[in-house]
């Protein structure tokens, strides 16, 4: 009786750990918030998705980003090809702090004094935008925005770089 009982154990050890959540694209106890630099005017345009989490070998589509500044929000268009695939609000609920009509609100985490590279993420980690004012981002500019990553605890074996 007692084997019936240890292997019972065994099994029901392993169903729960397999029910555990896998580890997520962000380590929650990193420290994470909003740019205080942030300014919508400036970062009023059209902005080039640089890089994105994705798996090693999906695919990754130029989309580009323009943001137009509307009293209290921000108007997100994503294309590709020319061709609008997703227009959002995202009202402005603190300095740098944008949040969609859905799903979690978007902290522009780090964006350089020009307005020409900017690092857009949740919490969760479950969506996050590297964007550039050119399609090709500055090597200097694109190694502070990994250091941003980490520093908020984004898993940086998921970045890749969208080749343009």
């Amino acid at each position: 009786m007692s084997r019936l009982f240890g292997a019972t154990l065994v099994c029901l050890g392993l169903a729960l750990a397999s029910c555990a959540p896998a580890p997520g694209p962000r380590d929650a106890d990193a420290p994470f918030g909003a740019t205080t630099r942030f300014d919508a005017r400036a970062f009023a345009g059209d902005w080039h998705e640089v890089a994105r989490f994705a798996a090693p070998g999906a695919p990754l589509p130029p989309y580009r980003h323009s943001f137009r500044p509307v009293p209290g929000a921000l108007i997100h268009s994503v294309s590709l090809a020319g061709r609008e695939l997703r227009r959002e609000r995202l009202v402005e609920t603190g300095t740098g702090w944008l949040r969609p009509p859905k799903g979690a609100p978007l902290a522009v985490l780090w964006v350089d004094e020009g307005f020409r590279t900017a690092v857009l993420g949740t919490r969760s980690g479950d969506r996050l935008l590297v964007l550039d004012r050119d399609p090709r981002s500055a090597p200097d500019r694109m190694a502070a925005a990994r250091e941003i990553l980490q520093w908020y605890g984004y898993d940086m074996d998921m970045l890749r770089e969208v080749a343009q």
